[in-house]
């Protein structure tokens, strides 16, 4: 018995879909490994000891993330960023016994209380120290582009 030929296109149809569907999963699957593998094996631009940033030029508005791996037992001391002008702009202690990996993050702003009283002020170069241990300091840049959206929340302080 032949089938009508309506019957035969709806057949070749669905194959053609599954056909459309199987290269799509596979497209996703093959996209979703490089991605994965990409970012195992991702090249931090700064490091020192086990302290790795993931840049070492930011614009205003950007975050600067630092990853820390392996601390040893012996490691014990703080991290103190110094903005441009020197000053200390935040800091954050570390202990290899109690945690030897961890991340850490902040963003560079104003602040009244570090004379940061302007968007400029923040650019130039930053240092991270690593206080209490023999690493050698960090150096990054923020440079005078802004990050889109950025300028609404770092605002001049007036008076500073």
């Amino acid at each position: 018995m032949k089938k009508p030929k309506s019957a035969k296109k709806k057949n070749a149809a669905g194959a053609i879909i599954a056909v459309i569907v199987v290269i799509a999963v596979s497209v996703g699957i093959i996209y979703f490994y490089n991605q994965k593998s990409d970012s195992q094996y991702t090249q931090w631009a700064v490091t020192s000891g086990p302290f790795s940033i993931n840049n070492s030029t930011y614009r205003l508005g950007d975050y600067v993330f630092m990853t820390v791996t392996g601390l040893k037992p012996t490691d014990v001391g703080k991290i103190v960023v110094f903005d441009p002008k020197g000053g200390m702009f935040t800091q954050a202690a570390f202990n290899g016994t109690m945690k030897s990996d961890f991340n850490y993050m902040f963003k560079p702003n104003t602040e009244k209380i570090e004379k940061l009283c302007t968007p400029q002020d923040l650019v130039g170069n930053w240092t991270i120290d690593f206080q209490g241990t023999q690493y050698r300091s960090i150096s990054f840049q923020v440079i005078n582009k802004w990050v889109e959206g950025a300028q609404a929340e770092i605002k001049a302080i007036n008076p500073c």
